[in-house]
């Protein structure tokens, strides 16, 4: 018989998850490499030049809150 057995797969699974965030990690780390030209941004009282990384993340990190919020407000609205 065959002593070693097959690890189980809550055995795997943090190691799993330690590559895919690291995948992830390279990714993003890359992403943000690739994006650091600067770009001219207007808004409606001033314009700014900046890293087209910081508007791209700029704009996430708003549909995000946004996304968040509106979630937040329609499920308190059917709760009612």
């Amino acid at each position: 018989m065959n002593d070693t057995q097959p690890q189980k797969n809550s055995e795997r699974r943090p190691y799993i998850l330690l590559v895919i965030v690291a995948v992830v990690l390279v990714y993003l780390l890359a992403f943000a490499l690739l994006n650091t030209q600067q770009v001219h941004v207007s808004f409606v009282a001033f314009s700014t030049d900046t890293a087209l990384i910081w508007v791209m993340a700029a704009c996430a990190l708003l549909g995000l809150v946004l996304g968040v919020l509106g979630t937040f407000l329609l499920l308190r609205r059917r709760h009612r």
